[in-house]
């Protein structure tokens, strides 16, 4: 299994393409112990490289390649109409990601489109006419770039929280025309009722198998590709750092728990989730492993503007909450 033993996934935003930050992330995470990181398919091939430099050993990682269905939002970037702007830097100061930034010949403010990650945070706090979002079509291209340049993901996520379900699977089926490694799906659980789900993810995985299974009956794959669900929640939320917003994927997993599938929560995680999802873990299915808990914007949040010393602190934290607790997937469910 790709993911054995891995518990934390560190994501660096599939809209980060800003190769210096995602990088300096990397590695504060990578030095307090993480080994699972998620990022644009034009950031893994740096990533590896920044590994490899740091001298760890690159067979430990799992490089994850993103990519988004067609207007999924993790695949928008925010622009900001220079006309409508007012300069008054409302939607500056609420960036996570610093992708704002001010023109000092207008006054007005602009998106800096390499680290946008089209989270909304400066619209739904500023309410401005000025901010719109466009959904881009590149990133499943992006990512047929990667794997035709010989770079291999140890795995690869499609974002497929939209409510087209023909969508999802016409992008699903096109990632395997090019790659049949393991493959993890997100899906939010407001697209659509829990049946409509299960039926669709159900459809995927078997799309998985078929395309997985060695083409000459004798050939044994050197590695097995897995199937995973990235139950999601209150997408990029985590910064909140409460419980009301981690409590929905893990809801989301819970429900899921009971058809079989692989599990990854995310959307809304925080340094509250390893305990309240352990908490609830006794309401899984009783065959259920422990979810791997996928970490963005609050990953991300309590690094920034700190110190190296206490960003790795934070981080070194969060992955000790994450990993060491007492009731992990060896727990025997009531």
């Amino acid at each position: 299994m790709v993911l054995e033993n891995t518990k934390f996934k560190l994501i660096l935003g599939l809209g980060n393409k800003d190769i210096k930050s995602a990088l300096d992330l990397a590695l504060l995470y990578a030095k307090a112990g993480v080994r699972f990181f998620d990022a644009a398919p034009e950031v893994l091939p740096e990533l590896q490289k920044a590994f490899k430099k740091a001298k760890y050993n690159l067979n430990e990682f799992v490089l994850c390649a993103s990519a988004a269905c067609l207007g999924d939002i993790h695949g928008r970037k925010a622009n900001i109409s220079e006309t409508v702007c007012s300069g008054c830097m409302m939607c500056l100061k609420q960036c996570p990601e610093g992708a704002i930034i001010k023109n000092k010949k207008t006054g007005k403010c602009e998106i800096d489109q390499k680290k946008c990650i089209g989270c909304s945070a400066c619209k739904n706090i500023a309410n401005c006419y000025a901010i719109s979002f466009e959904y881009g079509n590149n990133e499943i291209n992006n990512l047929k770039k990667l794997v035709a340049s010989g770079f291999m993901p140890n795995m690869v996520e499609l974002h497929a929280s939209i409510p087209d379900k023909k969508q999802i699977v016409k992008d699903f089926k096109e990632i395997l025309t090019f790659f049949n490694g393991s493959i993890s799906v997100c899906l939010n659980k407001k697209q659509f009722p829990l049946e409509d789900s299960v039926k669709l993810l159900t459809e995927l995985r078997g799309l998985h198998k078929i395309a997985s299974m060695p083409s000459d009956i004798q050939q044994k794959p050197i590695e097995i590709p897995e199937f995973y669900v990235q139950a999601d929640g209150a997408s990029m939320n985590g910064g909140a750092a409460d419980s009301d917003s981690t409590l929905e994927c893990i809801l989301f997993a819970k429900e899921l728990s009971n058809y079989g599938f692989n599990l990854i929560i995310s959307g809304g995680t925080n340094i509250n989730t390893p305990r309240m999802l352990d908490d609830i873990m006794a309401n899984f299915s009783s065959n259920a492993e422990r979810p791997i808990i996928a970490y963005g914007t609050y990953a991300r949040k309590i690094a920034y503007g700190k110190s190296q010393k206490e960003a790795f602190l934070a981080a070194k934290e969060l992955f000790e909450e994450t990993v060491n607790n007492d009731r992990d997937s060896e727990h025997i469910f009531e």
